[in-house]
């Protein structure tokens, strides 16, 4: 394919299913502007106050308001900053799933302290969590993360419904994350393709890592226990480099270089791991989302593009640090990365048709439903 970059973007045919228009826009940057949250655009950020209030009524009688997921980025944070001041009383689910670095473990403490916030830190089995971590890097699939990001959501949804919570508060916003490629990635609720992966891969039964099941996430979450995902960042003028700014000054946070940072695999995956082996940079699709969004200009970006997304020295460190916690050699970790060697998910037992099966029942369920109004 001969190489493109969008026009209005920095999105490229580093994305092998990019499309661009006649004016040389691509498919991710029109699909970011069409999908933009209507909340956006509201003056007084009417929805984002209904929501707290609507939040503290079904709060009344209980621990907690809220249930927020909290990674010890600049976006949780954020949030976690906002909604204590809205006088929220907030339950922070942290999982720590054995990679995170000092920066972040520290700025929990100073989040959880300054905004008087309950932290829950739940611990994923290290043993187990390191052998599908291996297992993934071996099995040389796209998406790398897949075994941080589904013991993430699993265990969060798992104790929601523990303890009878029914909403789940995300720092995604459309700001910095309106444009995620596809061919980047991979679904992380799949846990079929992870058995399999593990099943083909992994040396150790995995008897205590968390499993979401299809069934789970599609009907259970939703349907029966009714949990709702809010996103109070898509309600408001986010800004993240103003809201480091105000997380540096009132918690004492502490900057830890860029998006996803927060975690040492996910800082080597996206800084070394993506380019050199799956041959695209993840920052490319952050920085595109923060271009739509109005918050840096398309110059600003390809300057940082030129720019190593991370020093050499940092990078050593982090693949001395991650290839000791998985346990393989330098050798094997060289050998697996300048290989060109990329397996599809799609090799492995998925959940596809079943995903595939329920869009189209909801569509018609959908269709039905206006039908009837």
């Amino acid at each position: 394919m001969e190489y493109r970059i969008c026009k209005r973007c920095v999105m490229d045919t580093s994305d092998p299913t990019i499309q661009f228009d006649e004016n040389g826009f691509c498919n991710h940057c029109r699909d970011a502007i069409k999908n933009k949250p209507a909340t956006l655009n509201e003056k007084n950020h009417e929805s984002f106050h209904k929501m707290i209030a609507m939040l503290k009524e079904e709060g009344k009688n209980k621990k907690y308001d809220c249930i927020l997921g909290i990674s010890g980025g600049i976006d949780s944070s954020y949030l976690a900053y906002l909604l204590s001041k809205e006088g929220l009383r907030i339950l922070g689910i942290h999982i720590d799933a054995g990679w995170d670095t000092e920066i972040s473990s520290k700025n929990l403490e100073k989040l959880s302290s300054a905004c008087k916030i309950d932290l829950k830190t739940i611990k994923i089995n290290e043993n187990e969590m390191m052998d599908l971590q291996r297992a993934y890097f071996f099995a040389q699939v796209i998406n790398q993360d897949v075994p941080q990001d589904h013991a993430f959501f699993a265990e969060l949804y798992h104790y929601m419904i523990k303890e009878k919570q029914k909403y789940f508060i995300s720092g995604h916003n459309w700001v910095t994350e309106s444009i995620t490629p596809l061919a980047w990635g991979f679904d992380a609720y799949d846990s079929t393709n992870i058995k399999d992966i593990h099943k083909k891969y992994g040396k150790i039964k995995l008897e205590e890592y968390p499993f979401i099941s299809f069934f789970e996430n599609r009907i259970k979450i939703p349907y029966i226990y009714k949990i709702k995902k809010l996103r109070p960042l898509n309600c408001i003028d986010y800004n993240p480099s103003e809201a480091l700014k105000i997380l540096e000054k009132e918690v004492g946070f502490q900057y830890y270089g860029s998006k996803h940072n927060e975690s040492v695999f996910t800082r080597l995956l996206q800084t070394y791991i993506q380019p050199k082996k799956y041959g695209f940079e993840k920052r490319r699709a952050h920085l595109s989302s923060m271009i739509v969004s109005g918050l840096i200009t398309r110059e600003e970006a390809l300057k940082i593009l030129d720019q190593p997304s991370e020093s050499k020295e940092q990078i050593e460190k982090d693949i001395t640090f991650v290839i000791k916690k998985m346990q393989i050699s330098r050798e094997e970790f060289d050998k697996i990365i300048n290989s060109k060697e990329v397996t599809d998910h799609l090799q492995f037992k998925n959940n596809k048709k079943k995903e595939e099966s329920f869009q189209k029942l909801r569509t018609i369920l959908k269709k039905n439903k206006k039908g009837m109004r």
